[in-house]
């Protein structure tokens, strides 16, 4: 009976602690949902930041002024994240899939230095290698493009290792079935092994989605045109020295985190049990 007592007390404990640490994750998520409908930002903002939000407050003037912003710059930048976005997860998935899958799954000469290869760049700091990427990018005529942007981070060491963890799980055996039936080997990852890693395929496709529409440094090293700006660089132009408009800020803000929420609950289930067996396999 004391067992019981204690496993329903622990059960308490954790849901205590884990609706604790969801209401600090969400809280200033839904703090900014509530201002994004302030009209008159000074009584947000009068002295420091205002916590206590009445309903005459409220209104949605700031929405409706994103509508007509500048001719839907707005909306010109959600499209250009909306393509980096979609090209950078299709390039990255695509081929760090076939990378991990194939050291995985294929024995040959020098595997060992291409893995040691692969994983040692994790540790290189993305900060270093801005300007010789941006060298390259602009020797090769793609600044303010989509492949500027998307090129050069769209092989990532920590993709690559996912897959390779993931496939690990695989057998070997789906392979040799598929070759005396006659099947080439990119066709068996196609058809054969590929769909045994949707799992693995769900959760990388989340992870590098929203690296791509969270990124920020880089779109904004390689775009130089206002009209090419994605959304996380473009909704910075509302913070300038001549004037903040929180309005369109917050408005946008909350605008723009739709599309990763979407995509998440799409993915959500094959999701978790990607990053769980990505994570234990190996």
């Amino acid at each position: 009976m004391n067992l019981v007592r204690q496993g329903y007390a622990y059960r308490i404990g954790i849901s205590i602690v884990l609706l604790l640490l969801a209401a600090a994750s969400l809280g200033p998520f839904i703090y900014l949902l509530v201002i994004s409908f302030v009209t008159d930002m000074s009584q947000v903002f009068k002295n420091g930041i205002a916590l206590k939000i009445t309903p005459e407050m409220l209104s949605l003037d700031s929405y409706r002024l994103l509508l007509q912003d500048d001719g839907g710059k707005y909306f010109s930048w959600f499209m250009n994240s909306i393509m980096v976005t979609v090209l950078f997860t299709v390039l990255s998935i695509s081929f760090c899939s076939m990378v991990g899958y194939g050291i995985t799954m294929y024995e040959f000469k020098g595997k060992t230095t291409i893995l040691v290869l692969v994983m040692s760049t994790m540790m290189i700091p993305v900060e270093t290698l801005i300007i010789p990427l941006y060298n390259e990018i602009n020797l090769f005529h793609l600044t303010n493009s989509y492949f500027g942007v998307v090129l050069p981070f769209a092989v990532a060491p920590f993709t690559i290792f996912f897959f390779l963890q993931y496939a690990q799980s695989l057998s070997k055996d789906f392979m040799e079935a598929a070759r005396i039936d006659g099947c080439g080997e990119f066709r068996i990852f196609l058809t054969v092994m590929a769909p045994l890693m949707k799992p693995a395929f769900s959760a990388m496709i989340i992870l590098q989605a929203t690296t791509a529409w969270n990124d920020f440094l880089w779109p904004l090293i390689v775009m130089s045109n206002s009209e090419d700006f994605t959304l996380t660089v473009g909704i910075q132009t509302y913070l300038s020295p001549y004037g903040n408009n929180y309005n369109l800020l917050f408005a946008g803000g909350v605008v723009s985190v739709i599309p990763v929420i979407m995509l998440f609950f799409a993915c959500q289930r094959l999701f978790m049990e990607g990053i769980m067996q990505g994570g234990i396999k190996g």
